[in-house]
């Protein structure tokens, strides 16, 4: 059977940039050591004269490809005849005729991701073209994706899977089942690092060892839809505390003691050393929603506050929400015994009698609103974690039911 030529042709046009004289049978280079990940793969590949070093005997590993010439690989790949550029129509508001990869990446849609904003698609050509980028083009290339069902619990495996991006994860799933991409020792994936010359020869070696042939669309400016995954069940929970055995939290799971008094919910312990009592919600932790809310209404009876929500709690580690009598107060909190937390902001807000607390999050973002206003926004954080709920201070509660804090009317939905 026929091994990948035009693959291998393919990565040669890029990674060739500054070709070195034709290398020994046994090719060698300084910044390659036989101890490196790659070293079979980079001399294997080097001495078929598919990638070639440089000039002054080093082949760079560590340097990274260019979204932008990364189309110009799937091109070749693909041995698709490119048009005249002027009989194509722009998809992308940012490679533009003028751009001398234009034509590459428009024939290249077929294998390539790229980025929608409103009704604009980008493909941010200057970039680095990451992990999750080529392994969704070795995927359809080799035609995986219209002949293997991808089998999604491979991705678990890996600590880092929710950094998959969401439409990719069946691509994914099938390059690791073929073995066209590997994970790392320290169990994550790394679908956002950028790929480099020795990662691209480790791929190289895997397809051409894998003698299939390969599959490609008749016409690669109309490519077939990408394949979704199954959309998760939205999930919609609302609780007025009517019912006293709390069967939508999970009690049992939460620290200090929760209890309902007149469709309302507040806390105690007599617990000296316990600070933080907690109440996580009932739902589906295990399906790493990407997009929710959850909004609870608080009351104080002459308290000063202290109450509010916690999320994405992993362990004994949480960011919690809460309201006082001057604002509201965000924190990360370490352990549920100890005093001591990080804080994060603190943002002054007159305060109603009773208050409405709504945190939303989308993706690695979260924003704070009291009653409906708009009070607070993070982005770029690390929200890894799954567990949330209802969270009170031990300093809110004096005697219970006339010196507390009493929750009532929450909400939580997810977004699909």
């Amino acid at each position: 059977m026929k091994r990948i030529t035009s693959l291998l042709l393919a990565f040669v046009m890029v990674f060739a940039l500054v070709p070195a004289m034709a290398l020994a049978n046994t090719p060698s280079f300084w910044d390659v050591p036989k101890n490196h990940w790659a070293y079979e793969a980079i001399t294997e590949m080097a001495k078929k004269g598919i990638i070639d070093g440089y000039r002054d005997g080093s082949f760079r590993p560590d340097e990274k490809v260019s979204r932008a010439e990364f189309a110009k690989i799937m091109i070749a790949a693909s041995g698709v005849k490119m048009g005249d550029k002027w009989d194509i129509d722009q998809t992308f508001r940012d490679v533009t005729r003028n751009h001398w990869a234009f034509t590459y990446v428009e024939y290249a849609k077929p294998y390539l991701t790229g980025y929608k904003s409103g009704s604009s698609y980008y493909y941010k050509p200057d970039q680095s073209a990451v992990r999750e980028d080529i392994a969704v083009a070795m995927v359809r290339l080799l035609g995986y994706d219209q002949s293997k069902t991808p089998n999604l619990k491979l991705l678990n495996k890996f600590d880092d899977e929710h950094k998959i991006s969401n439409n990719l994860r069946s691509f994914i799933a099938i390059a690791l089942e073929t073995e066209l991409i590997k994970g790392f020792n320290d169990d994550t994936f790394r679908p956002q690092n950028a790929i480099t010359r020795a990662e691209a020869a480790s791929l190289l070696y895997r397809a051409k060892l894998d003698e299939q042939k390969v599959v490609f669309p008749v016409d690669p400016t109309k490519p077939k839809p990408e394949p979704k995954p199954e959309p998760e069940k939205k999930i919609e929970i609302k609780d007025d505390f009517s019912d006293d055995q709390l069967k939508k939290w999970k009690n049992d799971k939460g620290t200090g003691s929760w209890a309902t008094y007149k469709n309302r919910v507040t806390a105690y312990s007599n617990d000296d050393d316990l600070v933080h009592y907690l109440l996580p919600l009932n739902w589906a932790e295990d399906k790493k929603y990407d997009e929710y809310e959850m909004s609870v209404t608080i009351t104080p009876e002459n308290s000063k506050g202290f109450a509010g929500l916690f999320f994405d709690m992993k362990d004994d580690d949480a960011k919690i929400v809460y309201l006082t009598e001057n604002g509201v107060q965000i924190h990360e909190m370490e352990d549920a015994d100890e005093d001591d937390t990080d804080k994060i902001a603190s943002v002054s807000v007159k305060m109603n009698k009773s208050n409405t607390l709504t945190i939303k999050v989308k993706g690695d973002s979260y924003t704070v609103y009291v009653n409906g206003k708009h009070i607070y926004d993070a982005q770029n954080q690390n929200l890894d974690g799954a567990r949330l709920g209802l969270y009170l201070n031990k300093n809110a509660v004096k005697q219970i039911p006339t010196k507390t804090i009493w929750f009532d009317n929450f909400s939580f939905k997810t977004k699909n």
